[in-house]
């Protein structure tokens, strides 16, 4: 999260494999203990408004952005502590700003 706050261009190096940290950051959505689930859902809130503007993250959201909604959905569902909420929100209202015509589909 940090690293992607204070320089997003490391994704566009071509040694860091940027589906793998995507997936590392849906897993972590999944975790029992809520610190890592905070800041899994801050890594998305800082990772998702760059999927415009960086093309290999907007790539690994449009093809793998199905899991990170589904990872989201069954947290909400009842998988996530209920504080935890408002975190899983703004997940999807970023989805919904800056990913609108994929998560249609999805």
């Amino acid at each position: 999260l940090q690293a992607l706050k204070r320089k997003p261009d490391l994704f566009l190096c071509s040694n860091l494999d940027v589906k793998a940290v995507f997936q590392c950051g849906v897993l972590s959505l999944k975790f029992p203990e809520a610190p890592t689930v905070k800041a899994s859902c801050g890594f998305f809130m800082e990772l998702l408004p760059r999927c415009g503007e960086i093309a290999p993250v907007g790539q690994v959201v449009h093809e793998n952005g199905k899991v990170l909604l589904q990872a989201v959905l069954e947290g909400i569902g009842g998988q996530a502590s209920r504080s935890l909420m408002d975190h899983f929100a703004e997940i999807l209202f970023a989805l919904n700003k800056h990913c609108f015509s994929h998560l249609s589909v999805w």
